[in-house]
């Protein structure tokens, strides 16, 4: 089993942090179901400030390109800047 370790900066807003996390409290069905779908098998997620670690251990079917389109990274890169 494969475990791949993701670091995400979120936004330095503690109102959209803790309404963040709590979506992350209740989890819809429908998007653990994708997620196990996807092929992740355990996730955990930490945070510390506004830097998230999630941690996630997946199956020998998973790949990073049959994650839903809301797991995949949005952000976009110009001239190798943010």
């Amino acid at each position: 089993m494969k475990r791949y370790c993701l670091a995400l900066d979120l936004k330095n807003d503690p109102a959209l942090i803790e309404e963040y996390e709590a979506y992350h409290r209740a989890v819809w069905p429908e998007i653990l179901e994708s997620i196990r779908g996807a092929g992740v098998t355990a996730c955990e997620i930490y945070r510390a400030g506004n830097r998230m670690f999630m941690i996630m251990e997946v199956g020998p079917d998973f790949s990073f390109e049959r994650r839903p389109p809301w797991m995949r990274p949005t952000r976009r890169y110009r001239n190798g800047k943010r």
